[in-house]
């Protein structure tokens, strides 16, 4: 029997045959556009043959022991978000796979409670012929995870939402705000104590525009950037020329006066009087020269006891730093201290990893502005 659903799909099946015989025609003898629409054509007739042989999921009406079971008898699926979440979810996993790692897991994360979400939905709904029974079935299966996990996320909703504007607020404007916040949950709370016969939908209303306020405004402030930092961290090593050399305008405000007897101090670079010396354990007296190993973290420490802020610098080699497409630089490899005050101390560990003969500049310790150097050996 050919229905009307199996001759629409016949008609799209001959269609695409027609297609792929043209295809082959026009490219001559091109193969890959053919063979698709060969497989479209056969994919669609195929399922023309599955509509004729089911009659389009009719029944005859003299048919009288099949209308029971009949797909027009059957009660209608409810109303679902769950394919919806389940596509938007796919989508996630997809900008993922090309992104972010991190996105791609929450992705797969969202993929699969969204099909078991599915799942158990499609399971209640077979219960019975009775909606409110089948929605209390879903409930004793999946509301002992769901309530649980529902309130984790928006917990951590409102405390990340709630630190960022924190952090983006100054400090007399972050207690202004923990007391407005605090006055406006005591008062709502306050209100459903003596009016507990409000409407359910007007206070999750309410709390509903709450937290996405909240939410709306923790994103807009965590993009605007959190407020200046009172207190400058102490630097790392650094690969850039110009982050060492340059006078960036602050120094270590609270420069240590002494480095602990566990630090296993390489050497003591000392400024004074302009000149720049070693100190080295086993030898006596100023050094202009300074062993360190190779592939071991070293430290060193800087003394200022001239005026002014001082930083000082080792550089140890370049490095070739490839930047893609065949493009290349050659990079100096330095290390450098804060800026130091007069009488203040810094010490920075660095790891050497090639020897100094094998560069092409010797290894060496500067101050900026300071003449002389103090050579760095690396056997």
């Amino acid at each position: 029997m050919i229905t009307t659903g199996s001759k629409l799909l016949y008609g799209l099946g001959g269609g695409s045959l027609v297609a792929a015989i043209l295809w082959f025609i026009a490219n001559d003898g091109g193969s890959i556009g053919s063979v698709a629409l060969v497989f479209l054509a056969t994919a669609l007739i195929f399922f023309g043959a599955i509509a004729s042989y089911t009659r389009d999921g009719h029944v005859l009406s003299t048919d009288v022991a099949a209308h029971a079971s009949s797909a027009a008898n059957q009660p209608s699926v409810a109303r679902s978000l769950w394919p919806i979440g389940t596509a938007i979810s796919l989508g996630v996993v997809v900008v993922g796979l090309v992104s972010n790692p991190g996105i791609f897991k929450v992705g797969v994360a969202l993929v699969i409670a969204m099909l078991a979400e599915w799942m158990v939905q499609a399971h209640a709904e077979r219960s019975s012929a009775d909606a409110e029974y089948n929605e209390r079935v879903r409930g004793y299966i999946v509301h002992p995870l769901e309530l649980p996990v529902a309130g984790a996320l928006l917990l951590a909703v409102v405390v990340l939402a709630f630190s960022r504007i924190m952090l983006a607020a100054s400090k007399d404007a972050s207690i202004l705000l923990f007391a407005i916040a605090g006055a406006v949950i005591l008062a709502f709370g306050t209100l459903l104590a003596v009016k507990p016969n409000l409407n359910r939908k007007i206070v999750g209303g309410i709390c509903g525009l709450a937290l996405v306020a909240l939410a709306g405004t923790g994103v807009a402030t965590a993009l605007d950037g959190e407020r200046e930092q009172l207190t400058i961290a102490a630097e790392e090593d650094h690969f850039s020329h110009r982050e060492c050399t340059e006078e960036k305008g602050y120094a270590d405000k609270k420069a240590a006066r002494s480095v602990g007897s566990k630090s296993s101090v390489a050497a003591t670079i000392t400024l004074s009087g302009g000149v720049l010396s070693a100190e080295v354990d086993g030898f006596t007296g100023p050094q202009q020269s300074v062993v360190l190993q190779r592939a071991n973290p070293s430290t060193l420490v800087f003394v200022n006891e001239d005026e002014g802020y001082r930083r000082m610098v080792l550089k140890y080699g370049m490095v070739t730093e490839d930047l893609g497409d065949g493009v290349t630089r050659d990079v100096e490899l330095e290390a450098c201290t804060l800026l130091v005050d007069k009488g203040g101390q810094q010490a920075f560990t660095v790891t050497i990893p090639k020897p100094s003969f094998a560069a092409t500049e010797p290894y060496s310790i500067t101050v900026p502005g300071v003449e002389g150097r103090i050579e760095v050996v690396v056997p």
